[in-house]
């Protein structure tokens, strides 16, 4: 709900007035008046500048026995740990006494001193729960984001060694304050104490940071004319008397500058890039065939495309893969329509080429070469040719990218824009797994797609590298609504200032899973540490927290990115009906290891039918139960039988198969899977299909070169079944797929999406 027109110019005022003042920061009575207005308690407080003032009356108004006197300074952020906060009794004489002896001392430090805020002091129990921290900073990426966590002089350390903080993009209404509460550690206290009230004031609190947050956002055009860059209350207590009370705050403000763009270009903007009608291949050698240029254009002829067209100032002609293609001299020389330009001269030689494209009039161009903002000198050029490109109306992706490898469409013909020799890297385009691969590097995008060849068949993959122009925002959108994509995994090491917005909301109005790897974990952010807020809530956890909360499935590690584009991609069209999940294994450490990462799954609790059908088919020493440890001694058969009554039963949502395969009753070596044509693996695949319901395999061996059980992993993987070399990144998937659709349909509570 916006924030009301009268509260705003209301706390519009008293920031101006920090302004004029000379002032980017506001002194903790000035937030005390800002969190009033907003109906949030603060102690009773009055502003001293000078020992003159202080009078018996004065102090009887603010109460109590014993008074709290905080220095006043625009250069003391944290007052406590410099000196600045002294705990007195209400005497007069006394409290002029400190008074004096305050200021002295930072005025002799050189320290300027705006007088002494005295307040009250509000009596609580400093127990876990009931000192919070409450704040929000403005990310030049993300824009407004709340944070909430435990409070206290000891926020940070807390934050960094026990628990991070939890945090959310605002706006959010009171479902989501609520799940970012529920979301916490400290929301288990207060559900165990039955604490109800105090979580509903925390809420109330959150909806109001959140209204505070974008009516004064760069993101959002509330008419006001400062943002606030970071706001915290550090602690927000629940005190003796029943209040729940602000005692420290801090904010910082500045003058608003232009609204950002957040609009999302056209999707038909995209389209040229992935159909063109012909292409120009920019930087063609007429001597070495090694070059990018020409692997490019050997990449398109493979492709079998006829509108190719070479571009070098010599001129010329040029032999490659059997044709002979005449090399124009210039864009303009080409007497044919071009609507993509795939550019790889040197990052020096791009500007002139950039100038040609708007000539011609392409719709987009590829930027293949890098050397532009990586290195200092060149950081003006890609500003220049991104405003050559905006003014003409193309699109660019790079530069200091492989650009694209796209199968096509029905009666369109794909391209490969990866200038990789076809002996070193090649994407077949068999399977029937519609996966886009967006990846700001490029040669991550060649080894993820290597990695799960046996499983899938990407239908784009896009490197799309220093995102001069096109960047996630642009490829999620566009793929979102393309019916040949079900699954959009990314890459992403860095957004551009506001890009992360833009990417929240294009994730958050995708109907499909996109699943996103944030490089950069270490990174320190943003400098600013003035507040807890700001040093506890660095970019990455940012970013991270941002992508959970639209919708995203967030990969912690590399592996778990492609693991789970193969997960989702494999199990796109099972059915997930609820969270209870059945093992079967033939090693009893197995079936143990996969119980120890349940996660947010249940072990299924089996009706007698299913228990009676189990007991009927398993060897005579194995117990039925939903841990189901077959031995050694269970053969294909008993395999398959097994898999087919917990499938069939109404209590499995789930399953997870775990093979040890040295074990001598099944067929499980590269040689029984090639002859046996009724081999473990293609039992599994049969009922996995039969059935729909998401299951996932361990082949718990390791894979290597001189293994003779590679072909089984492989099998399954081809065969649509994804498969794991341990329980545990069996179950870790199960996890995510499971809980991401139980989510998506609602079944799962939001705060499922931010945990984690």
């Amino acid at each position: 709900m916006p924030m009301e027109s009268i509260l705003k110019d209301q706390i519009e005022t008293m920031i101006h007035a920090a302004h004029e003042a000379g002032r980017d920061m506001l002194y903790e009575h000035e937030v005390y008046g800002i969190l009033h207005t907003m109906g949030i308690h603060v102690p009773r407080h009055v502003l001293v500048t000078s020992a003159d003032t202080i009078t018996r009356e004065l102090l009887h108004a603010i109460g109590g026995p014993k008074l709290v006197m905080k220095i006043v300074s625009s250069a003391v952020t944290h007052k406590e740990s410099a000196g600045g906060v002294r705990m007195v009794h209400a005497d007069p004489d006394f409290v002029r006494y400190t008074f004096e002896k305050m200021t002295a001392a930072f005025e002799e430090m050189g320290v300027p001193v705006e007088g002494v805020l005295i307040t009250e002091r509000v009596d609580y129990n400093p127990e876990l729960g009931n000192e919070i921290l409450l704040g929000f900073r403005e990310s030049e990426t993300f824009g407004p984001i709340l944070s909430f966590s435990k409070g206290g002089s000891d926020a940070e350390f807390f934050a960094k060694h026990f628990s991070p903080p939890n945090l959310i993009l605002a706006p959010v209404d009171r479902s989501w304050t609520s799940a970012l509460l529920e979301s916490s550690h400290i929301y288990e206290k207060f559900k165990a104490r039955g604490r109800e009230t105090d979580v509903s004031r925390i809420v109330d609190a959150g909806v109001a940071f959140s209204n505070l947050a974008v009516a004064f956002s760069t993101t959002f055009d509330h008419g006001t004319r400062y943002v606030i860059t970071e706001f915290e209350v550090n602690p927000l207590v629940f005190s003796e008397d029943g209040r729940f009370v602000a005692i420290d705050g801090f904010a910082r403000f500045e003058k608003r500058g232009a609204l950002p763009d957040l609009a999302i270009a056209p999707k038909e903007t995209m389209t040229p890039f992935f159909e063109p009608n012909g292409i120009a291949v920019v930087g063609i050698s007429t001597s070495d065939n090694a070059k990018p240029g020409n692997i490019i254009t050997a990449n398109l002829i493979r492709m079998e495309r006829d509108d190719i067209f070479c571009v070098n100032p010599r001129g010329g002609t040029l032999s490659i893969e059997g044709h002979e293609l005449p090399i124009h001299t210039s864009l303009e020389d080409i007497d044919a329509p071009v609507d993509l330009a795939i550019i790889t001269v040197p990052a020096g030689a791009t500007l002139p080429v950039v100038r040609e494209c708007a000539k011609k009039g392409v719709k987009a161009a590829i930027l293949i070469p890098g050397g532009f903002a990586e290195l200092d000198k060149n950081r003006d050029l890609e500003d220049e040719i991104a405003a050559i490109a905006k003014e003409a109306g193309f699109r660019l992706i790079g530069p200091n990218c492989l650009g694209i490898i796209y199968e096509g469409s029905e009666g369109k013909k794909g391209l490969n824009t990866f200038f990789i020799p076809e002996d070193k890297f090649s994407v077949s385009m068999e399977q029937e797994n519609k996966v886009a691969i967006l990846s700001q590097s490029g040669a991550l995008g060649i080894i993820e797609i290597d990695n799960l060849k046996n499983a899938i068949s990407p239908k784009v993959i896009v490197s799309y590298g220093n995102q001069i122009d096109v960047d996630p925002c642009d490829l999620v959108t566009h793929f979102q609504d393309d019916d040949r994509v079900n699954v959009i995994g990314c890459y992403i090491e860095g957004f551009k200032p506001h890009a992360g917005r833009k990417f929240f909301n294009a994730v958050q109005a995708s109907n499909k899973p996109v699943i996103v790897y944030k490089a950069g974990r270490t990174e320190e952010g943003r400098k600013a540490t003035e507040s807890h807020t700001a040093s506890i809530a660095g970019e990455y956890a940012v970013a991270r927290a941002a992508i959970k909360q639209a919708g995203a499935i967030v990969a912690d590690t590399m592996v778990d990115h492609g693991d789970f584009i193969k997960t989702f991609a494999l199990m796109n069209d099972f059915t997930v009906s609820g969270n209870r999940v059945a093992i079967i294994a033939n090693a009893g450490y197995e079936k143990t290891y996969a119980a120890d990462n349940l996660g947010k799954l249940v072990i299924a609790d089996f009706d007698e039918a299913t228990l009676d059908a189990l007991r009927a088919i398993i060897p005579p020493m194995v117990e039925a139960n939903p841990l189901l440890d077959l031995t050694p001694m269970a053969d294909d058969a008993i395999f398959e039988k097994s898999i087919e009554i917990m499938l069939k039963s109404p209590d499995v949502d789930a399953l997870m198969v775990s093979i040890v395969p040295q074990s001598a009753l099944i067929h499980t070596t590269d040689e029984e899977i090639r002859t046996n044509p009724d081999n473990i693996a293609a039992r599994i695949i049969r009922l996995v299909h039969k059935y729909k319901k998401p299951v996932a395999v361990s082949v718990n061996v390791v894979s290597r070169a001189d293994a003779v059980y590679n072909e089984l992993g492989r099998t399954l993987d081809a065969g649509g079944v994804p498969t794991y070399l341990t329980a545990n990144r069996a179950m870790v998937c199960l996890n995510a797929f499971i809980n991401h659709r139980l989510t998506r349909n609602h079944a799962q509570p939001l705060s499922d999406r931010l945990k984690g």
